[in-house]
């Protein structure tokens, strides 16, 4: 085991180590919405960026990005179907294109590794793949809104299944660690409804689907561009690691334990263009690393990161800057 593996393991057993291990990651196309599905240059580009980034970051742990897959097959034709059309929708097979194409990028992409480190598969919630195909979050409601119950949780259904047997492949055949799985609450409406009917479940069932493959799961409870979100809402899913937006949410790294008490907690870093991440000098980096570790205590079950993707044109050494100093200095009196 390497010692990056053995220092992050560490961590997820509550164990203390001796540099808190440090993650950030961005996106490597200029669209990450671009379909990639049958692409080979656009698969190429992925694979390569994490070769980059890897050669010249060599993260701690790593989110291994999904651009160009993030639209459902066939989703997008849902927005005019009727309720007896959706209750016709099967499943799309373990076989489709989709899903392998995926499970060979993971393959891809671990081939870069110069190495062993921990790596996360990012997937989104199934509602996010619902947003992505019907245009938003205003769409999503107005989708289960004007369809019957019964065809709303066909849907639901039949993409978790899908989404399940994704990361059930990409952990055991692709040698992903675990998932990044991206969810959020209803961005459109405070009415709690869709989400403990629909969307709790089916977030659920496949971070089940990961624990069972043998994944370690994180958690990214996701603030893009803004989006607020019910903490507590998120509290007893089943994740080993829990992200979410310190900046947006109004709740830090370490505020976070008194909502999520026995988990490994990842993040501490704004990650947009304003924050001290991206703009700041070293010396604001290294006093922003200390105070995110000093927030802790004798706490060591946490690691640092960002509230999400930092931007692609981020200096890495700002993050360089966070891994060395992210070390307990000795308290002075």
């Amino acid at each position: 085991m390497s010692e990056k593996r053995a220092r992050f393991q560490a961590v997820l057993d509550g164990q203390a180590v001796d540099r808190i291990p440090t993650g950030f990651w961005y996106h490597f196309f200029k669209d990450e919405l671009d379909e990639a599905t049958s692409q080979a240059d656009l698969i190429a580009d992925n694979v390569m960026g994490h070769q980059k980034f890897i050669s010249d970051f060599k993260p701690d742990f790593i989110k291994l990005m999904s651009d160009g897959y993030f639209h459902y097959p066939n989703a997008s034709k849902w927005r005019t179907a009727s309720d007896a059309e959706l209750l016709t929708v099967t499943s799309i097979g373990h076989d489709h294109i989709w899903i392998t194409e995926q499970v060979a990028l993971v393959k891809a992409q671990h081939a870069q590794f110069s190495e062993d480190i921990f790596s996360f598969y990012n997937i989104f919630a199934p509602a996010t793949y619902l947003k992505f195909a019907l245009g938003g979050d205003d769409q999503l409601v107005n989708f289960v809104n004007t369809h019957s119950e019964q065809s709303i949780q066909h849907i639901f259904d039949i993409v978790s299944h899908d989404i399940a047997t994704l990361v059930a492949r990409v952990i055991k055949q692709g040698s992903a660690d675990g998932i990044y799985y991206s969810t959020q609450n209803i961005q459109s409406t405070s009415d709690q409804t869709i989400f403990n009917q629909f969307i709790k479940p089916s977030d659920i069932a496949v971070l089940k689907a990961a624990k069972a493959a043998g994944g370690t799961n994180i958690l990214h409870i996701c603030g893009y561009e803004g989006a607020s979100n019910r903490l507590t809402d998120f509290a007893n899913y089943p994740a080993d690691i829990m992200n979410w937006a310190t900046a947006v949410e109004g709740v830090t790294l370490s505020q976070g334990r008194a909502i999520f008490p026995n988990r490994v907690l990842l993040g501490g870093f704004g990650n947009t263009t304003k924050d001290i991440l991206y703009q700041g000098t070293t010396d604001d980096i290294v006093a922003e690393t200390q105070e995110i570790i000093n927030a802790f205590g004798d706490d060591t079950r946490f690691l640092i990161g960002a509230d999400c993707t930092v931007p692609r044109d981020i200096d890495l050494k700002h993050l360089a800057a966070v891994r060395k100093a992210a070390v307990r200095q000795p308290i002075t009196v």
